[in-house]
């Protein structure tokens, strides 16, 4: 017997007052065109005997509604579609970049961006746990039920973890599947080579999120009508008409900041050799995780000044959403740093420098208070301001070839001694307690996802334990438990789902957006966010110069099941690089030493 579960985004007040559209088919005729079906944001799975199933879950403001009734010939199903979107005229967009699972696109009028899914065509598969849930994916394309799945995790588990004041809101609307495919002709010559093995997926749905690359304003006015697209709410009559100084905005994917039970070297330095023996890098990043998340002012800012030298995808600047300095656009940072901090010695690189790294610092360290103005600046750091001479080492400090930045054991702290010495409300020590939640044994990781994997597939224990809607197993207070249970299978769906969203954490950015006060405007330093509640915190250059500043985590995806096999596989390829490498180097050292006498 066929039976059709529909689950979209709607608005609350939808839900208390739903537009329900109620149809009656035969059975076999919603088996006969189920692609057809998914596009309108069905899902069609097959059920038993005649039941009906209600139920609603609200996230913020996105709502997933689930209803179904069948019978012996026939079904009937009330439904709620997805808001129609398009991205035509007179609607601008531009290509933004792309990461391993997604597109995104621009809106600058709007802004906002759009996030849309890839495909491997290749593999014709997306990035989901499908051959878990054959049964409920065509062909490898994700559903919409798993993009709303995707967008609960962010939202409630992410949410709850980093706070909700540094996780956006994102909602999913349909867009006709002839618009993502024109969109992946005109966007080909904007992508990188090395990411076109993937092309968009042929899916109806897209995410659209606020653009972290701009400092928050009151959210636009997002009409729910079929026949209406996303408007933008009329700019206040209080706002001033002459320019505003630019938004500079900077990007940090920081990577795992803990280092692992019983391992030597972390995992984003030990991947470095990985990256050149496949050739993806010619230099080794002479940045560590670790060094960030330290505490440690010195240890902080060579990290910064790291990654300025050698950006990979681990750091971007953007000037009003324009991309100006990364790895991929071949410029220069010394002239994006001179229009940003206006220096009357706009040759100095080194202070220049001084000023990038100490601001982005104190952003990453200062207290984020929801609801609360912070002005905070860098008065009382300054009694431990650097010399000249640290800053001209640190500027020089260069990395051996072979060597890794990684501290020696011997003075190397665990992941929750590192996060006492941060700021507790900070983004950098509320992103390393979510990452240190997959700080495991790993012995203990794999037995676990072994065992799970054998029992989805023999049918013993349904997938679903493992889907972050679930009612038990999808809750904070479930999944932070440390409590041990009788049941074994349960213990192993949690280490594995800590495991996983650590995983998230470990690979998700820091947006960090700044723009410049005038020193004499009293309004702006009162200068309101989200619908007027929350007020946008103040920092101080090392001139004094003041910035309204806000900081978003962004690209928090779910990882699938599958990434503790991933990660076992690439863990014991980065060891075997890193050991091959040293070995050449050791082995050519050698060769190149006078003989003993």
């Amino acid at each position: 017997m066929i039976r059709k579960i529909c689950e979209f985004s709607l608005s609350l007040n939808d839900v208390q007052n739903p537009d329900w559209v109620v149809t009656t088919m035969p059975a076999d005729l919603v088996n006969v065109r189920p692609s057809v079906l998914s596009q309108d944001g069905l899902l069609v799975t097959t059920a038993g005997n005649s039941q009906q199933q209600t139920s609603v879950t609200a996230i913020g403001a996105t709502v997933v509604v689930e209803a179904a009734t069948s019978d012996a010939g026939n079904q009937t199903t009330r439904s709620c579609h997805c808001p129609q979107w398009t991205l035509r005229r007179p609607r601008h967009w531009v290509y933004r970049g792309e990461g391993n699972a997604s597109i995104v696109l621009a809106l600058p009028q709007e802004k906002k961006i759009v996030k849309l899914a890839k495909i491997d065509y290749k593999l014709r598969r997306m990035d989901s746990d499908n051959q878990f849930v054959a049964q409920e994916v065509n062909g490898g394309i994700r559903t919409i039920a798993e993009t709303l799945e995707r967008l609960i995790f962010s939202q409630k588990i992410l949410g709850s973890l980093l706070g909700a004041g540094l996780v956006r809101p994102c909602h999913v609307f349909h867009v006709d599947l002839d618009e993502i495919e024109e969109v992946d002709r005109l966007i080909d010559v904007f992508r990188p080579a090395h990411r076109k093995h993937k092309r968009l997926a042929p899916v109806c749905h897209v995410i659209v999120c606020p653009d972290c690359t701009l400092l928050p304003r009151p959210p636009p006015l997002l009409t729910q009508s079929a026949e209406q697209s996303v408007t933008v709410s009329p700019a206040s009559p209080c706002k001033p008409t002459t320019q505003q100084p630019p938004v500079f905005c900077v990007e940090l994917k920081p990577k795992q900041g803990f280092l692992s039970m019983g391992h030597q070297h972390c995992p984003f330095c030990l991947n470095q050799f990985l990256k050149r023996k496949h050739g993806k890098i010619q230099l080794l990043s002479q940045y560590c995780p670790l060094d960030l998340f330290s505490g440690s002012r010195m240890r902080m800012l060579k990290a910064i000044i790291a990654l300025t030298r050698t950006p990979q995808n681990n750091l971007r600047i953007f000037q009003d959403g324009n991309l100006v300095f990364a790895e991929e656009c071949q410029s220069n940072l010394m002239p994006v740093l001179q229009q940003w901090f206006q220096l009357d010695d706009a040759n100095d690189r080194t202070l220049l420098l001084k000023h990038f790294c100490t601001l982005v610092m104190d952003a990453l360290t200062m207290e984020i208070c929801d609801g609360v103005d912070v002005d905070q600046t860098v008065d009382d750091i300054r009694e431990a301001k650097e010399s000249q001479e640290d800053w001209n080492r640190l500027i020089k400090e260069e990395r051996n070839d072979h060597s890794l930045p990684c501290l020696p054991p011997q003075i190397r702290k665990t992941g929750p001694a590192i996060a006492a010495s941060l700021p507790s409300r900070s983004v950098l020590c509320r992103l390393l307690r979510v990452q240190s939640l997959g700080d495991v044994d790993f012995g203990r990781l794999y037995d676990a996802y072994d065992a799970l994997v054998c029992r989805f597939r023999d049918g013993s224990v349904p997938y679903d334990t493992m889907r972050w809607t679930h009612p038990h197993t999808g809750t904070v207070d479930w999944l932070l438990s440390q409590e041990k249970t009788t049941n074994q299978t349960m213990d192993d769906v949690r280490l594995v789902q800590r495991y996983r969203i650590s995983s998230t954490t470990r690979d998700c950015s820091i947006m960090i957006a700044f723009q410049r006060l005038a020193n004499d405007s009293a309004k702006d330093a009162t200068e309101f966010s989200f619908a007027g509640s929350e007020h946008l915190p103040i920092l101080r250059d090392l001139s004094g110069q003041r910035y309204k500043c806000h900081a978003s985590v962004v690209d928090l995806d779910p990882k699938p099941v599958t990434c503790v096999e991933k990660h076992r596989r690439r863990n014991q390829a980065m060891n075997e690089a890193f050991w091959l490498s040293n070995s050449s180097s050791s082995h050519s050292l050698t060769n190149r030493l006078p003989p003993k006498v």
